[in-house]
């Protein structure tokens, strides 16, 4: 009668090996997504570049899993888009978590005042990523971000855009003007396209005392007076 087969040894060095890879992996990860958030306060360009190459690149190389555990963390930041509308002060904190220590609350404060998925631009930088991501998966995070944000409106909400707009237009923070430049792209309100124009309009004389290298400036000036063509055409699209 013959023995029957003995079953497979598990091979625990490759499993570990695995393990540890996958381990690496969420690590760079998560520290690509402390970086992206992180700006522009405690990490600066070049490095939320990085960052935001990173994660393109584990996206592409890694499998399913390592895949959705990025779009996870994406929708996490974008999901902060839900706390907008909430003013994040220390008793904004408090009412959330009241067992909370003070000085966490703090902590909670600062990271609501400074993270960049805490505002506009920071939002559209993390939807921007996800369109480069390519898939049916990334894709359709995407739509449900755009179901989300098509319910939300209100008139207050609109009056302190108007005014942050104005802000940026009086600002001489190179910064300032990438974001204005970044809305102009993406609205299609005549009204907000307007605002946004008048404070661009603003910067023209102040981009050559940036202290930016003279193709950056020159790539500054070059999308500034296109979008003010297009604004001065009859269309948004001239």
């Amino acid at each position: 009668m013959p023995e029957p087969p003995v079953p497979a040894v598990p091979d625990q060095k490759k499993d570990e090996k695995h393990d540890e890879r996958v381990s690496a992996i969420i690590k760079d990860l998560e520290q690509a997504f402390f970086t992206i958030k992180f700006y522009p306060v405690a990490a600066k360009d070049e490095a939320k570049n990085q960052a935001i190459q990173k994660i393109r690149s584990v996206y592409s190389k890694e499998d399913d899993t390592i895949r959705q555990l990025v779009l996870y963390m994406i929708h996490e930041a974008i999901s902060q888009a839900a706390e907008m509308r909430n003013m994040h002060n220390f008793e904004h904190f408090k009412r959330k978590m009241p067992a909370a220590d003070p000085a966490q609350l703090r902590i909670n404060v600062y990271r609501a005042m400074f993270n960049y998925n805490f505002s506009i631009e920071g939002l559209m930088e993390f939807i921007s990523l996800l369109s480069t991501l390519g898939g049916d998966d990334a894709t359709k995070l995407l739509t449900y971000h755009f179901t989300f944000f098509s319910s939300i409106e209100g008139e207050s909400v609109h009056m302190l855009k108007n005014a942050v707009i104005d802000a940026l237009g009086e600002s001489n923070s190179p910064y300032a003007l990438n974001c204005l430049l970044t809305y102009a792209k993406f609205t299609d309100n005549d009204a907000l396209l307007g605002r946004i124009a008048a404070a661009l309009a603003k910067w023209g004389d102040k981009i050559e005392d940036l202290k930016l290298v003279k193709k950056e400036k020159d790539r500054l000036r070059e999308e500034l007076h296109h979008i003010l063509m297009l604004e001065s055409g009859t269309s948004h699209y001239g």
